[in-house]
């Protein structure tokens, strides 16, 4: 084989590692974003969820009775 063969070829196999390690970091990007977004989701559906309840049953926890 030619030494031009063999460096050519690589080329190609660090080129396509690359293009490989680029293609993983922006999938992983994506994941941590769409993990962020998800537990915003969350965190907001929790608190909505408290805020009604508290409309429905205003009462509730407002008052505490203590007796020994």
């Amino acid at each position: 084989m030619e030494t031009a063969a063999i460096a050519g070829m690589a080329m190609g196999v660090q080129a396509a590692r690359l293009q490989q390690e680029v293609a993983t970091g922006v999938m992983k990007m994506q994941m941590d974003a769409s993990k962020e977004a998800a537990q915003g989701i969350i965190d907001m559906m929790k608190m909505s969820s408290q805020a009604l309840e508290k409309s429905v049953n205003p009462h509730l926890g407002s008052m505490l009775d203590i007796l020994a």
